[in-house]
């Protein structure tokens, strides 16, 4: 235990100023700069292909304060930030990106509970913290109600929170179930996955360093969260709109003012980007004389929260500079609406208007974009004005990345169309006798097939040279020289050089049998042909136009995703327990007044029943169904039945 240990030495005054600054509650904007200097540096690095900097090796024999506040300390304080401030190009935090892996990596075709997928993230990306932290990442990533998700990227099946407690009346994990939105496969395309830096822990291949949606999600969802010296709020804007920004940036056109957007929301937001303010107001009607409707709350404002710290207070009048302002009020919700109906005196009704409705029932909030902090493409913490500018940042990213994706395809087609080629010759020629196989070396056979100038397997050789680039930007491709003498004195043993020729040209030598007809010969040719076509119209196209492709199937699938959405919500009812309280309520008052107001209110729905043609046609069918019930043969055996139940009882 002694020789592992590794004690901390007090060295001088740095020490001192690096716990003061760590720690210290008047430091915070030295933190700031602290932690802005670390990422610069680190950004730095990355780009020379550095080693990173750790706080002690095998020689190490003792640490001070101040190496371990600027080595070690300086890491837990950044990626608490990463944990709490999403990315600007996928805008997901670390959890929520373990999570879309994890359900890309699965490709679920039916739900699963939302506790399985948990244990499957944590075995899947190397997640190592809590389970409820992470179920409770998942429910926030499939809710879709007012104010939450305008692209929830998970599906919601089962209770995962409404409006009405703000997402907090969700069901148990376990009792509830999800699955990759249909929107959520075209938003993120598989192409991409080719050309991302995926990240690598013990060994494992886990998440990327980010997703690249073809909008700027971060914008579409929103985000918030508090960290180390920083925190951040960026509101929700409408996705059409951010397509329309996109397209806007490909023609090179310049980008138009956006306005936070909520779906699902009926109210009003106003403002300008000028000062980056803006006011989210509800909706107050006034039906008749001092009865007022509320049909919607600001932003982010939840039903239950909102009746219990505003409605409430002012039925009740329990403050003394507050008296009770309600006389009675009525709750029609339901888990996607807002309806309070209100009843004042006629003269706090007067004294309510001239001060503003709005005002009186706290019907405004307000929505600022002064603290949109995000993480940039290189990992580096930055402020951004305004939703424009991170539009321009993520274009920027997203632009490079389909240049990648293009040479990598067009790559991968060309050794698609290499391999089927080959495979194709070489069917030929063992027809015609040209090679022989049977009852021969490998290392003969080998000979063989590069005497007649056969190519090792195409397309393993494109991908290993992918795989090999990608460990070289992740500084996992360099091996110690003890690594590399260990290494090749086991080549040397088991003769890996004659094993990597065989693996080479094990798509020729290891086709089957029933491969070797004319038929697949013609067949391969074929596809070879398919792929050379589909090379030659790749080619032909820009990134920009594989933008405008990914872009068309995003909108197509939020349509169609949001069409099936209001064909459920169709037909929704409102509560009856919600009314049947109200009367118990009005009961319980008995005042003049009040038999007035309800007497109003039976009469005006009467008044629209009557003037219905529906009661009608249920009036019909009960008698049609009656009529049947009369002369259905069947009535015996009811009656038999009945006659058997009796003695049970």
């Amino acid at each position: 235990m002694l020789r592992h240990r590794i004690p901390f030495k007090y060295r001088d005054e740095d020490d001192d100023s690096a716990i003061e600054l760590a720690f210290s509650k008047k430091k915070i904007e030295d933190r700031k700069d602290w932690l802005t200097k670390w990422m610069e540096d680190r950004k730095r690095r990355r780009e020379r292909g550095d080693m990173d900097i750790y706080l002690y090796d095998k020689d190490t024999r003792s640490v001070t304060f101040s190496e371990f506040i600027n080595k070690e300390l300086v890491l837990f304080s950044n990626t608490d930030n990463e944990r709490s401030i999403p990315s600007l190009v996928d805008g997901l935090k670390p959890g929520q990106r373990k999570v879309l892996f994890t359900c890309f990596k699965r490709a679920d075709k039916k739900e699963v509970k939302v506790a399985q997928l948990a244990g499957a993230v944590g075995e899947m990306s190397a997640y190592h913290h809590g389970e409820q932290s992470l179920m409770s990442t998942i429910v926030n990533l499939a809710q879709n109600y007012v104010g939450s998700n305008n692209i929830n990227l998970l599906m919601p099946i089962g209770q995962f929170g409404t409006r009405l407690q703000g997402g907090k009346d969700n069901a148990s994990p376990r009792y509830i179930f999800t699955q990759l939105n249909p929107v959520t496969k075209t938003l993120f395309p598989p192409s991409d996955e080719n050309v991302l830096r995926f990240l690598y822990e013990e060994n494992q291949r886990i998440e990327p360093e980010w997703y690249c949606p073809v909008i700027p999600t971060v914008l579409a969802n929103g985000a918030e969260g508090i960290g180390t010296g920083w925190s951040t709020v960026v509101p929700n804007y409408n996705p059409r709109e951010l397509v329309d920004q996109m397209r806007r940036l490909i023609k090179g056109e310049p980008l138009q003012p956006m306005i936070p957007w909520y779906k699902g929301f009926t109210g009003e937001i106003v403002g300008s980007n000028n000062n980056g303010k803006f006011e989210s107001r509800g909706i107050i009607n006034v039906i008749e004389n001092g009865t007022v409707e509320i049909t919607e709350l600001p932003v982010k404002t939840w039903t239950q929260t909102y009746k219990e710290k505003i409605i409430e207070p002012m039925f009740d009048g329990s403050e003394k500079n507050k008296p009770q302002l309600l006389q009675d009020y009525k709750e029609y919700h339901t888990d996607t609406t807002v309806h309070f109906i209100c009843r004042l005196k006629p003269d706090d009704m007067e004294k309510a208007e001239q001060k503003g409705l709005y005002d009186v029932f706290s019907l405004k909030s307000s929505i600022n974009t002064s603290n949109m902090f995000l993480f940039d493409a290189a990992g580096c913490l930055r402020k951004f004005e305004t939703p424009e500018q991170i539009c321009q940042e993520f274009f920027d990213c997203r632009k490079e990345l389909y240049k990648k994706r293009k040479a990598y395809l067009e790559g991968m087609l060309q050794a698609q169309s290499n391999q089927l080629s080959e495979k194709a010759r070489f069917i030929m020629m063992k027809i015609n006798g040209q090679i022989h196989i049977e009852n021969k070396r490998k290392s003969a056979i080998i000979e063989q097939l590069q005497k007649n100038k056969f190519k090792p397997d195409p397309v393993k050789q494109w991908k290993d040279e992918q795989k090999r680039k990608e460990l070289e930007v992740c500084g996992e491709a360099n091996l110690t020289e003890d690594e590399e003498e260990d290494e090749a004195e086991e080549n040397e043993a088991v003769n890996v050089e004659l094993e990597k020729k065989v693996s080479d040209y094990d798509y020729l030598v290891g086709m089957a049998i029933w491969k070797l007809s004319m038929e697949d010969k013609d067949k391969l040719l074929a596809e070879s042909e398919a792929k050379k076509r589909e090379l030659n119209i790749l080619k032909g196209k820009e990134w920009f136009d594989l933008y405008e492709e990914d872009l068309k199937t995003f909108l197509d699938a939020l349509d169609a995703q949001e069409e099936k959405e209001k064909e459920a919500n169709v037909g929704k009812i409102k509560p009856k327990m919600k009314m049947e309280k109200a009367k118990k309520r009005q009961v319980k008052d008995d005042s003049d007044s009040d038999s007035d107001f309800i007497v109003k209110k039976k009469e005006k729905r009467r008044q629209i029943i009557d003037d219905d043609d529906e009661p009608e046609v249920v009036i019909k069918k009960k008698e049609k169904r009656r009529q049947i019930i009369e002369d259905d043969d069947d009535d015996d055996f009811v009656i038999t039945n009945k006659k058997k139940k009796q003695p049970n009882k």
